[in-house]
């Protein structure tokens, strides 16, 4: 493969056979692998093509300055401790920005309010006194408004060089003005496109996991279920250190494939295949933290050469830590062989394994669907089947990295099944619903 980083002052190339790997003077290490670099000759198999980009960590203590927006809920079902709590998230929030940064809040109940506009984060005990008189139950949902008002008041001090992100709080139905799962995500796009990140944060059993994981999937953003109200701040933290931690955004992989070589699907990251081009964008990148795009291909059988080029990648993103776009060029070289063993000894088991994770992710869609339906019996056996294809697949790495992804995994599937016979129905499907949104984001956290 060949590889070439392009910065605003700085181009470089390097060669390589199946993957490469390389850090420049920037926060994000890029990899590109397939799971059978080598195959058969005249036998068509599908194959699986991985985009890895890693945020390294951060050398220095200087954080990328934060543009962030809180959007409470704060109708009459906020009332009594998940109120207080949420006062208490928000003014968690406050007391760990600096003045570089930039906060506003906005409440919603039967309509939206700017309670505290976008503003540098100067005087903390002020804002700490708006939050502990502003934020009071009351109302309805006006979710719709509440986050238009959001993206409106982080869109005023949109920066490319600053973490642009709205984390979202709500206990309940949106019911005032738009509330449909389409409606909020074409809202959820709208941020995006501004390169505005949107983490969802579902309280409580009666809000609406589709709705909330949506917003979260279309921006790029994160998505928390917090049962218990106890809980919401150290959610808060967890979300804080991924805000803290952004060294990427506006990131955009594109994958093209060259003749004779098939897209099936994109697996995990959801993206756009037109023809033989696909593409993928990634709203932030966080260090110590992978984030993949991987497609499904298949190549032609017939070979005329022992290697060919079978794909070009190239990624765009800018290094948010030193302040430059970087744009990344590799190809792809497919290996052809008449021996079996060639093609096992070369096989990535870690493609191999997200590659599975990702299929168990769409059968476990499959389970949910019949959970809903009320076949409970048959959606808990299908997530134990896809929890034990996972574990025989363990047994048969060699890899320790691949190996403790898949038994990861198959751990999870396991909770999932075993939740069943726990939960009511609707936590149930909140904390199903998270667990599909954590395995579809393609995200692996660095050890």
């Amino acid at each position: 493969m060949k590889i070439k980083y392009t910065l605003t002052v700085l181009g470089l190339s390097c060669l390589a056979l199946f993957a490469q790997a390389k850090t420049l003077p920037s926060q994000v290490t890029v990899k590109t692998e397939l799971a059978s670099p080598v195959v058969l000759v005249d036998e068509a198999q599908p194959n699986y093509l991985k985009v890895s980009l890693i945020g390294d960590p951060i050398k220095n203590q200087t954080r990328v300055p934060i543009n962030l927006a809180l959007v409470i809920d704060r109708s009459g079902s906020m009332s009594g401790d998940r109120i207080e709590k949420a006062r208490q998230a928000a003014i968690m929030a406050i007391n760990m920005l600096n003045q570089d940064d930039m906060v506003s809040v906005i409440a919603y109940d039967s309509d939206a309010k700017v309670v505290i506009p976008a503003t540098k984060v100067v005087n903390k005990t002020q804002l700490i006194t708006i939050i502990n008189q502003k934020i009071q139950a009351n109302g309805m949902t006006a979710l719709f408004a509440g986050l238009s008002k959001g993206i409106n008041q982080v869109d005023k001090y949109l920066d490319k060089s600053k973490v642009n992100r709205i984390i979202l709080l709500s206990d309940g139905q949106a019911n005032v003005g738009p509330t449909s799962v389409n409606e909020l995500a074409e809202l959820a796009k709208i941020a995006a496109s501004k390169g505005i990140a949107v983490t969802t944060i579902g309280l409580g059993d009666d809000y609406n996991e589709k709705l909330m994981a949506s917003i979260a999937s279309y921006s790029d953003g994160n998505h928390a279920f917090v049962e218990k109200s106890a809980d919401l701040e150290a959610v808060f933290v967890n979300e804080f250190k991924d805000v803290m931690s952004v060294v990427a955004q506006e990131v955009t992989v594109t994958i093209t494939l060259h003749d004779g070589v098939t897209p099936i699907r994109l697996l995990g990251r959801d993206g756009n295949i037109d023809n033989n081009t696909v593409t993928v964008k990634m709203n932030q990148l966080y260090a110590n933290q992978e984030k993949y795009v991987l497609l499904e291909i298949v190549s032609d059988e017939e070979a005329s050469e022992q290697q060919k080029t079978i794909a070009d990648v190239t990624v765009n993103y800018e290094d948010l830590v030193n302040q430059q776009a970087i744009n990344y060029e590799d190809y792809i070289i497919l290996t052809y062989t008449d021996q079996e063993d060639d093609v096992k000894q070369n096989i990535v088991e870690a493609v191999l394994a997200e590659s599975e994770i990702q299929k168990v992710t769409l059968e476990n869609e499959k389970a949910l669907q019949l959970y809903n339906q009320g076949n409970i019996t048959e959606a808990k056996e299908l997530i134990i089947e896809n929890a034990n294809k996972l574990k025989v697949l363990t047994s048969s790495f060699a890899s320790p990295e691949a190996s403790n992804r898949a038994l990861e995994q198959a751990e999870k599937n396991q909770i999932m099944a075993d939740s069943i016979d726990e939960d009511s129905s609707d936590v149930y499907m909140k904390k199903a619903t998270e667990f599909q949104f954590d395995s579809r984001q393609s995200t692996i956290k660095q050890k």
